[in-house]
């Protein structure tokens, strides 16, 4: 049984006095809606691992909205979180979970992509990846043998990485 790990960075957000409070801009509130889209057509039996800031919240409830039952777990301490300190909640909060949607922030969110999978793996039509990871992108991580045993292996496989522009809509 194959598990993912999808990593969703949040829309575009405007500028705020106070970073934690920023809120999506109408192009983020766009790509939001476009992505959260293309994951309720294309993944199931999700459970949702959300930053407590204000953009990630609007950003993830544009896919709550579409599918109102998915399991969400806000975390504080996903907000501006680490690469490493992401894995180490994903990882605690893995069990039973058959595919996991972590909305957060970079530079954490790109850093963890990468450190998930090896560089060498990484199929040329997503190499994109290596340098670039825009807001409301999203990284799709198959789990070595659908185990969650297997994060912090780097046999993982990146299988998508979509970004906006990416999308027709």
């Amino acid at each position: 049984m194959d598990s993912h790990l999808i990593l969703w960075r949040h829309a575009e957000a405007g500028i705020g006095i106070k970073d934690i409070n920023r809120d999506l801009t109408d192009k983020g509130k766009l790509d939001g809606k476009k992505i959260a889209e293309l994951l309720a057509k294309n993944y199931t039996n999700m459970s949702l691992f959300c930053s407590n800031a204000i953009r990630t919240i609007n950003t993830s409830n544009y896919l709550v909205n579409i599918l109102p039952k998915i399991k969400t777990y806000y975390f504080d301490k996903l907000y501006l979180a680490t690469s490493d300190e992401m894995i180490n909640i994903i990882y605690q909060n893995s069990i039973n979970k058959k595919n996991i949607l972590c909305v957060g922030h970079n530079p954490g969110i790109h850093q963890l992509a990468l450190s998930l999978v090896k560089k060498s793996s990484i199929d040329p039509k997503f190499e994109k990846i290596n340098h670039k990871y825009p807001t409301a992108a999203l990284a799709v991580i198959k789990i070595k043998d659908g185990n969650w045993e297997n994060l912090y292996s780097k046999q993982n496989e990146l299988i998508d990485f979509i970004t906006p522009k990416d999308l027709k809509h």
